[in-house]
């Protein structure tokens, strides 16, 4: 840790990516700055980066939303070091510098708080990126990703405001993926996207050392938004002081088809499997995968396509695990076939995969009987168990396991909806869920999405729930005017019963019997521990 400059004895700053570090603490500098200092300290490549105390997201709310005045020096600290650590310049016209400004709560809030991504960049470092890189539909599509990154976070424009010009964009190249934008529409679109802004807004946007104010404001805002509220309160987090604010010098997975961005997960969140889970999804930027919106491949794709990009993982995840001593859940991002860590934080988990993960760890000598049991404090053994499906009456519908079990509940296909109806057993059917979408979960049995992945952050909240939850399921169309979905064949109104297989993705009509079974050898080895703990 650098002690730059000190409130008390805790700095208001911290350094990262400059050698060893010491120990940075998470209540003052989030869950992601302390990780990225611990894996830094054990050889996992991670970008460079600084942090600002989560004090200072205390004292802007207290001010009624006004910046304490050394956070404009606080800043230019940060982004010096970053210039010296990359050897790129924040505003140069040759060799610019982006960063990503991020949220850095002390507790782990998965998708809860703002992030804006490609932080410096105007119309000016636009030319020298692409001069820097010689991809111009690179450098148009991130142009276009800030644009729409600070638009909605910074801004409030309406995200369908993008996402409308993006698809007329795309309907007229006869195309279903936007990776396949040549940079000629790329250019055409960005400008489109520029009209979006008001005169003044476009002003403010040109001028990247606002741009940075603006973005660090913009996280701090999240902190109080009606969804981290809910969150918080919802997870007993209400005396946390605050986030921190993370900056961190920016890597690219959407350069080409070397290039990507995942999630993974050290083992398998919802069966507690020793296995390696990955979602990753090629010529994008980290926002792509956890928002939902998009498909990605698996680790087995992976694996055939990045060989030793796969390689370097499953030894990280060793890593991973052996230095935090639980699962891990990890965000990264692959530039030009170079692998970069972005983030490791314990990972959401079913309650049966936290027994068999901590039983598992523990025989697999990573860590003391003592500290398993410290895992399981929190988890009911009494709600711990394996359910599968009894039946031989055919699916209607098939999409992707992110959380095992079996549901039963009646449509509800807004998260309002499911809150209304939380008499009866729910199930929330939406295209894409949305850290809005938390108080449905809550209220719902399982989750079903037409979009998304295993890793995206509704699934991941879903699974630390316990809720069963299945997305992907490209046979799902949903008509909110009408109040109801389509399943392949079959229309169901809002309030009509559908049961959800967890263990194997398919979703079938009405009521199914299940079948419960106790996890017995695990919950006999951890019964024996807390009998003797040594």
């Amino acid at each position: 840790m650098r002690d730059d400059v000190l409130t008390d004895t805790v700095p208001r700053i911290i350094l990262l990516g400059h050698g060893k570090n010491s120990d940075v603490p998470a209540e003052y500098f989030g869950t992601k700055a302390s990780g990225l200092a611990a894996m830094e300290n054990i050889g996992i490549p991670v970008p460079a980066a600084f942090a600002l105390n989560a004090t200072i997201c205390k004292e802007y709310h207290d001010k009624s939303r006004v910046l304490p005045s050394d956070v404009p020096e606080l800043l230019r600290k940060g982004i010096t070091f970053l210039e010296e650590s990359t050897g790129q310049g924040f505003g140069s016209e040759d060799r610019p510098l982006l960063v990503s400004v991020r949220s850095g709560a002390p507790v782990s809030m998965p998708g809860i708080m703002d992030t804006v991504l490609n932080v410096g960049l105007n119309r000016q470092t636009l030319r020298g990126l692409i001069y820097l890189t010689g991809n111009p539909r690179f450098s148009w599509n991130t142009y276009c990703r800030f644009l729409e990154s600070y638009g909605t976070k910074v801004f409030s424009h309406k995200q369908s405001n993008f996402d409308s010009l993006k698809k007329q964009a795309m309907k007229s190249e006869g195309i279903t993926n936007e990776i396949h934008l040549d940079y000629l529409t790329m250019r055409e679109l960005a400008k489109e996207y520029e009209n979006i802004y008001t005169a003044k807004e476009r002003a403010l946007v040109s001028d990247i050392q606002k741009q940075l104010t603006h973005a660090t404001e913009a996280v701090l805002d999240s902190w109080m938004k009606p969804r981290a509220l809910e969150f918080r309160k919802m997870n007993r987090a209400a005396g946390v002081v605050g986030t921190a604010v993370l900056v961190q010098a920016m890597v690219f997975g959407n350069m080409g088809i070397d290039s990507g961005s995942g999630v993974g997960f050290t083992r398998n969140p919802w069966s507690g499997e020793n296995r390696l889970t990955v979602d990753f999804r090629f010529g994008s930027q980290g926002e792509d995968v956890v928002s939902g919106d998009y498909s990605a491949t698996t680790q087995l794709d992976l694996e055939k396509t990045m060989p030793s990009v796969y390689g370097e993982l499953f030894i990280i995840a060793k890593k991973l695990e052996s230095n935090f001593k639980d699962m891990q859940d990890f965000e990264f991002t692959v530039e030009r076939g170079q692998l970069y860590l972005l983030q490791s934080r314990p990972g959401k988990r079913s309650p049966l995969a936290a027994l068999r993960i901590a039983v598992e760890m523990c025989h697999d000598g990573i860590i003391s009987r003592q500290e398993a049991l410290s895992l399981l404090k929190d988890l009911d053994m009494n709600q711990v168990a394996i359910q599968r499906l009894d039946t031989t009456e055919p699916p209607i519908a098939q999409g992707i396991s992110a959380s095992s079990g079996v549901a039963t509940g009646r449509i509800a296909l807004t998260s309002r909806k499911a809150e209304e109806t939380t008499k009866d057993h729910v199930i929330l059917v939406r295209a894409t869920a949305s850290p809005d979408d938390i108080p449905g979960i809550n209220a719902s049995q399982g989750l079903l999405c037409a979009r998304g992945v295993r890793t995206s952050h509704a699934a991941v909240v879903a699974r630390s729930m316990g809720k069963v939850c299945i997305v992907d399921c490209r046979e799902l169309s949903i008509d909110l005017h009408n109040h109801r979905c389509q399943l392949r064949d079959h229309w169901l109104s809002e309030g009509e019963i559908i049961t959800l297989d967890g263990n194997s993705g398919l979703v079938y009509l009405g009521a199914i019997p299940a079948v419960s079974e106790k996890p017995v050898d695990l919950l006999a080895t951890v019964e024996q521990w807390k009998d003797q703990p040594q």
